[in-house]
């Protein structure tokens, strides 16, 4: 059984500044004002004051675009909120950087790796804020020095000092606590950065492993 806005038009008449409301599978018409937007409905005032609803989904393509028009946008896109999710700006990713460095900064003694990760050779780097100085903890003799970069979790050396001086190691790192791994690319020009923190000498790139005293 079809409801049709005829009916409503019959029993209730026209309305002061009435728009023709047309259902679209009918064809049928009847004057209203536009009330509201309930859910899924329309709500239409007649000309006696009385108010009715009828499905949205039943109008005319034209009448559901005015109704969009009048409902106006959704509360979401009307209201600037602020995002809850937080955008890095250049000061935040400074920031970030200069906490790592912190946590960086002081003496580390360990080893080399392995392939297999076993312990190959001990290793004492002490790191400054623009330098990294490495020796031999065992015989306390120094290897030698040099600058330092990083970004993200890559880290790039450049010896100035004793027999790394002018060479250049790319490498990544992992900072865990007190642990600090190192995995770097050695000055063989056909040595790439490593993509994961493991000794691999057919590659060129070498593992340190060291806790922070």
């Amino acid at each position: 059984m079809k409801t049709t806005l005829l009916l409503v038009s019959l029993l209730l008449g026209d309305t002061l500044q009435a728009r023709t409301w047309t259902e679209a599978s009918s064809g049928r018409s009847v004057e209203a004002d536009f009330v509201r937007v309930d859910g899924e409905t329309v709500v239409m005032r007649m000309s006696n004051g009385s108010t009715t609803q009828f499905p949205i989904a039943r109008l005319s393509a034209a009448d559901q675009e005015f109704i969009k028009q009048q409902a106006g946008p959704p509360a979401s896109s009307s209201t600037n909120t602020a995002s809850p999710s937080v955008v890095k700006t250049d000061d935040t990713q400074s920031s970030g950087k200069d906490d790592v460095k912190k946590q960086l900064l002081g003496t580390w003694d360990g080893y080399m790796a392995d392939s297999d990760g076993s312990k190959h050779g001990d290793i004492r780097l002490v790191i400054t804020e623009d330098k990294i100085t490495a020796s031999n903890p065992q015989g306390n003799r120094e290897m030698g020095a040099g600058t330092y970069k990083i970004s993200g979790k890559r880290i790039d050396a450049t010896g100035t000092e004793g027999q790394f001086s002018g060479k250049k190691y790319e490498g990544i790192f992992d900072l865990d606590g007190k642990t600090l791994k190192w995995c770097s690319a050695n000055d063989n020009p056909n040595s790439s950065r490593p993509s994961k923190l493991q000794t691999n000498t057919q590659a060129g790139q070498f593992l340190m492993v060291l806790e922070k005293k």
